[in-house]
């Protein structure tokens, strides 16, 4: 019997070593802490194609949302205070910095960089050379019930409506200016007075458009451009200057 005990306990123990050297998917652990003032690290050395686990842990006192920028591939998820998720990312095959936002909507928000290779930049592309469009978060299927218009200007969020019925809503968003990307998020205002990020069409350069359908619950919403400093290329965070207005779904 205690022979089979220690080929037990030998075995459990190289099962544990196993699992807290990889995520159960072949991925390295990396961790990642959120405070009331922003998220660490800002910089992460990994290798191209590598498989990693994030551990996202939320130490501050608001909701933070975590999302590949730039053509990262990581959707938005949502920590709540206090949690902690740990989704996979792959990093690409070819070398790049490769860029993860971090942030409260509304609030702080941090640029994590992950650096591959030689950090030259390269670009998600399909099959046939065209790029790839990512799909807008939380995009819904449903035919709209109502259609607004908004143009995004250098820092301005102007709908055709302040107030819709709710159901499933289209927003087709026109960025007018004519040197900045923006982008454009539906932000639920909570009882608490923080935001709850419904979806987004995420940033266009320059006289281009986009538009993203959602389905909106009766309550207050914020219209607001997100980009920080840092993406994009800007050098200013847009919701700080003041990009963002009210709107109502009834």
């Amino acid at each position: 019997m205690k022979k089979m005990s220690g080929l037990v306990a030998v075995t459990v123990a190289l099962a544990l070593a196993a699992a807290c050297s990889s995520s159960g998917a072949g991925g390295r652990e990396v961790r990642i802490t959120q405070r009331d003032d922003g998220c660490e690290p800002t910089s992460i050395s990994v290798t191209p194609g590598e498989k990693l686990k994030l551990v996202v842990k939320n130490d501050s006192s608001k909701d933070y949302e975590i999302e590949g920028i730039e053509g990262a591939k990581l959707e938005e998820l949502l920590i709540p205070k206090g949690k902690t998720r740990s989704p996979g990312y792959t990093v690409p095959a070819g070398g790049g910095v490769h860029k993860l936002k971090c942030y409260v909507p509304g609030g702080p928000s941090t640029i994590i960089e992950l650096t591959a290779g030689d950090g030259a930049a390269t670009e998600p592309t399909a099959a046939d050379g065209e790029k790839v469009q990512p799909t807008q978060p939380g995009s819904s299927q449903k035919q709209p019930d109502t259609t607004v218009a908004v143009g995004l200007g250098d820092y301005t969020v102007t709908p055709d409506k302040t107030s819709v019925k709710a159901g499933a809503i289209r927003f087709i968003v026109t960025n007018i200016s004519k040197g900045e990307s923006h982008e454009l998020a539906v932000l639920k205002v909570k009882d608490d007075g923080s935001f709850e990020n419904k979806g987004e069409v995420e940033p266009i350069g320059p006289e281009q458009g986009g538009s993203v359908t959602l389905d909106l619950e009766p309550g207050a919403y914020k219209l607001a451009c997100l980009v920080t400093k840092g993406e994009e290329g800007s050098t200013v965070d847009h919701y700080q200057q003041g990009m963002h207005t009210d709107f109502r779904v009834e």
